[in-house]
């Protein structure tokens, strides 16, 4: 098979296992689609009928509302002005009457003569502030506390501003309620004794009395104390919320001053920007009305669709928001649908998911499971199929390389046998020497085939091996033997005296140091020495070949040991080999329960290095375990 031909395997089994891939994934994305707008006109039908229901509760609940006003409870429409019967205070009044009061003409005497005589007039005042009348009494306490304020007597002004207090409603200075005076004056006299404490003590006081709506007082009356007095003085000051339904309360009660409010109804209130929902019942004494603002109506009626965990928002028929905000594929109810004031936006955040988010999961996951299959089958056979023709290519490799390293030595014993049967040599020493080459070229042949059946033996697990305590130094002696395969590169012999025994089996470990001695010679320059060793190394003996060829990259360390494997450095340098040496080297050792080290780099050499257990061994110094050096 061709380099072309290999390349388009992995292109034919992608397309294979895609095609199938892509086909699943498109119908269960189709499945999804039609999956999901089934169910999405299943949520629309769920919460159009939700929808209706929440509609009914807030009916429902409008109706309870009127059902409190028919009881009074709410604020109540008089012809003087407002009172609030619940707890959100009304803080002013639409146009609060004077209460005209005629006082005595002695009182009107002591107040021009509070310059000239102030004693006199404190205690002229003091008479007066026991009077009967109630506008006497606050008017008497009023002068008796301006009098003590401009004396700088704090203690007694604040007693008598506290008894002012007490009067209330009733108005002094003009029409203005007695305690809300009374507050202002005694804010005043702690202002004017540098007392910053009590004046904000005084303010946040006259502000939680504000808020109350205690007094009757006009709109421009509470600005006017909100601003100069409670604000300035770090007092707490109304809500907003407050003043729009005070606002709205009194746009509702001019409207029922002018006989133009129906009996019962609702609408929005609350001048050019009406956002407070007006629930009113008139009556045959007045009328009683609820406001709310948006956030208290929101407050109100949360409880009609918070319990089923659904969004709703309400706005005015032309789309402005009254409260809630935007809600996403909501089903809206119109004012006409619904007979409420408003309409309603009502979103599923409620609507259970659960079965299509479970079928959903169920469908994706089969289809990633099923293509988690495929793939891997895909890939399972992928691998195979590589591994099979990788096996084949190497297959065809080794016989051709076989091929070969057979021709060579046959080749040579042919030319050889010619010369010789020839008869054309006289000369006995050539002869002798055709002779030797001959010996040579089949002892080569020789060995090469011993290698493939041993390796063949050893592969298949067929192999018979003759353990034996055996001296690793009679092994290594041996390769002098090689001198002649190797040239005439030095070679250095370097074994240790007194080398412990190892277990093993003398043709099989001397078949291992002729391959690495063989490779050596392969590998390297002609001119380079190789070095042969054997030395102790903590429990084991050590048996290395050293040369100073082309080396072999780090990536190739552990490939080189595959049967049928040779590097790329030989390749390219196009030097002979079957790729089993290496191979047959690692069964043998692995085969004694050893192993075979390899240190090499690109251009610095190679050295192999086999490590045996040796016989009744010591346990090791930990000393003696560091990296094993070569020789």
């Amino acid at each position: 098979m061709g380099w072309l031909e290999a390349r388009k395997i992995p292109i034919l089994f992608a397309v294979a296992t895609l095609l199938p891939i892509a086909a699943l994934c498109w119908l269960a994305l189709r499945t999804l689609d039609q999956d999901r707008e089934l169910e999405r006109q299943r949520r629309r039908e769920r919460l159009e009928v939700t929808a209706a229901r929440v509609a009914v509760d807030i009916e429902r609940e409008l109706q309870w509302i009127d059902t409190r006003l028919s009881e009074g409870i709410g604020i109540r429409f008089l012809p003087a002005g407002l009172t609030a019967t619940d707890s959100d205070p009304i803080l002013f009044q639409p146009d609060p009457a004077p209460d005209v009061t005629l006082l005595p003409r002695e009182l009107e005497e002591v107040a021009r003569q509070e310059v000239r005589n102030p004693a006199a007039a404190i205690a002229a005042y003091q008479r007066f502030a026991h009077s009967s009348s109630a506008a006497v009494r606050a008017e008497a306490l009023l002068a008796l506390g301006g009098l003590y304020r401009g004396q700088r007597r704090v203690d007694e002004a604040t007693r008598v501003y506290t008894a002012l207090e007490q009067l209330g409603d009733v108005q002094v200075a003009g029409g203005q309620p007695a305690g809300l005076v009374a507050r202002q004056g005694r804010l005043k006299t702690f202002l004017e004794a540098g007392d910053r404490a009590r004046v904000r003590d005084e303010a946040i006081g006259l502000g939680h009395a504000l808020r109350k709506g205690e007094w009757s007082i006009d709109r421009a009356t509470f600005d006017l104390y909100e601003t100069e007095m409670v604000a300035r003085w770090g007092g707490p000051v109304p809500t907003d919320d407050n003043i729009r339904r005070t606002m709205a309360a009194i746009e509702l009660w001019h409207t029922w001053r002018r006989n133009e409010l129906p009996p019962r109804g609702r609408r929005f209130v609350g001048g050019k920007d009406p956002s407070v929902l007006a629930v009113w019942v008139t009556t045959a004494t007045g009328a009683v009305a609820a406001l709310f603002t948006p956030e208290k109506l929101q407050q109100r009626l949360r409880s009609t669709w918070q319990a089923r965990g659904l969004t709703v928002a309400g706005a005015h028929g032309d789309g402005r928001t009254i409260f809630g905000g935007r809600v996403d594929g909501a089903v809206v109810l119109s004012p006409v649908q619904t007979q409420l004031p408003f309409q309603i936006a009502v979103g599923g955040g409620g609507i259970q998911e659960n079965d299509y988010t479970l079928r959903t999961a169920l469908l994706i996951g089969g289809v990633v499971l099923a293509c988690a299959l495929m793939i891997a089958a895909s890939y399972g056979l992928y691998r195979i199929t590589t591994r099979e023709l990788q096996l084949a290519r190497q297959q065809s490799d080794f016989v051709a390389a076989v091929s070969h390293e057979f021709r060579t030595p046959l080749t040579s014993m042919r030319h050889l046998l010619d010369l010789l049967l020839s008869r054309g040599i006289s000369d006995e020493a050539r002869k002798q020497s055709y002779y030797g080459l001959l010996a040579g070229e089949t002892e080569r042949l020789q060995r090469m085939v011993e290698t493939l059946l041993s390796f063949g033996r050893i592969d298949a697990g067929a192999h018979v091996w003759k353990l034996e305590p055996l001296n690793l130094a009679d092994v290594v002696e041996t390769v002098d033997d090689i001198e002649r395969d190797i040239g005439t590169r030095p070679l250095i012999v370097n074994v240790e005296s007194d080398l412990p025994l190892v277990q093993a089996d003398r043709e099989a470990l001397g078949r291992a140091v002729w391959n690495l001695l063989e490779n050596a010679a392969k590998y390297s320059p002609g001119n380079s020495p190789i070095r042969v060793f054997a030395r102790r190394h903590g429990s084991t003996v050590l048996v290395g070949v050293q040369d100073q060829g082309i080396g072999i990259p780090v990536s190739e360390h552990q490939r080189i040991f595959q049967k049928f494997v040779r590097g790329e450095q030989a390749k390219r340098a196009g030097i002979r080999g079957v790729g089993v040496g290496l191979a047959l080297v690692k069964r043998i050792v692995e085969a004694h329960g050893g192993r075979v080290q390899v240190v090499s780099e690109i251009g610095t050499g190679s050295t192999f290095t086999l490590v045996l257990p040796a016989i009744n061994s010591q346990v090791p110094n930990p000393e003696s375990q560091s990296a094993v050096a070569h020789g």
